[in-house]
């Protein structure tokens, strides 16, 4: 098979021909159809996600299960499916309270523990592979298994939207947080866009956003996040970013009893106001991906065409490299998505 390899951490993708994988016991193969590729893989190649190399990433996937090994029930072949992220027990107390991202024994990442998609074929545990309801194809399933399901655990659970909130969303043009655009206005909430060119707040705009705020152009994005919401400020702030300035720009923005989360991540730290937080009961946290539970529940809402995937760019998965270039560049607006035919 085709596959594109990592040989060393920070260094481009070589394509090289492998051996087809057969599974092991608990394990099944599936033959990737479409695959996405966000930011989030950009760090995970220069090897801050720990891992190790020479490695086959992706993560983002969705395919037909063509091989399954003994001991397995959930999964057959012929069965169209997407791909979860995190390698978890799905035993330790975490995973049985439905907070599975948070695992005690959790084994890393597909793609960046053990080899993910961006090849013909990939082979994981079974209970990795999801099934893709009808009325949703390969593309969009791909895009569930990060860029959106990441939003929809986010939005219910951490940040907690209402159909009353005014949510700030910054890097909102990006992979993940065009999505989370879509999926803040289900929840019926009053979307704020911020992000660093008109370009990319257009995009906002066509997508749903109902406020944009161009981080380049003012001097304060928590002064304007104020002025939009009537002196107020947001009842939830979502970091896309998650650099220092960014997260504390969505702090700072925050109405009482507001709640900031943010998901991407950078090293640094933000500054917070111990009695800020006890007379405003201020919410200051962070959102880990989804549970399978959420992905299933990602998928079934697109297959009823109530969240879209938004592509910026297409290219085949010979081309990855292309795609990475364009994310480090900071030139690709929504998620990449890599073809197979």
């Amino acid at each position: 098979m085709r596959a594109m390899v990592v040989r060393a951490w920070g260094q481009p993708f070589v394509e090289e021909q492998r051996p087809d994988p057969n599974p092991g016991y608990g394990e099944a193969v599936m033959k990737v159809r479409a695959a996405g590729a966000g930011l989030t893989l950009v760090n995970m190649r220069t090897g801050m996600y720990g891992g190790s190399a020479p490695r086959v990433m992706g993560h983002e996937l969705g395919g037909d299960i063509v091989a399954v090994g003994e001991g397995i029930t959930n999964v057959k072949v012929g069965d169209r499916c997407g791909v979860y992220f995190y390698l978890n027990c799905g035993h330790c107390r975490w995973c049985r309270n439905g907070r599975e991202t948070l695992c005690e024994k959790h084994g890393g990442y597909v793609g960046v523990h053990c080899d993910g998609g961006y090849a013909d074929l990939v082979c994981l545990p079974a209970g990795n592979f999801i099934p893709i309801p009808k009325g949703l194809d390969y593309e969009g399933a791909a895009m569930a298994c990060d860029a959106v399901n990441t939003n929809w655990h986010c939005m219910r659970e951490r940040a907690r939207i209402n159909p009353h909130d005014d949510v700030l969303l910054i890097g909102a043009a990006g992979g993940v947080g065009i999505h989370g655009v879509q999926v803040a206005k289900l929840f019926g909430a009053r979307v704020i866009a911020a992000d660093i060119s008109e370009e990319k707040l257009a995009l906002c705009k066509t997508w749903g956003a109902d406020e944009v705020i161009n981080t380049r152009a003012v001097a304060d994005v928590a002064t304007e996040v104020k002025r939009l919401t009537d002196g107020k400020g947001a009842d939830a702030a979502v970091d896309y970013v998650g650099k220092p300035a960014t997260f504390q720009a969505a702090i700072d923005s925050l109405a009482v009893s507001g709640r900031a989360v943010v998901i991407g991540g950078a090293v640094g730290t933000v500054a917070v106001t111990p009695i800020n937080l006890i007379l405003t009961e201020k919410t200051v946290t962070g959102s880990r991906h989804s549970t399978r539970a959420e992905l299933i529940e990602t998928m079934e809402v697109m297959a009823r065409g109530l969240i879209k995937p938004v592509v910026g760019k297409r290219v085949h998965f010979t081309a990855v490299e292309e795609l990475f270039q364009d994310l480090a560049a900071e030139r690709l607006l929504a998620r990449g998505a890599l073809t197979y035919d």
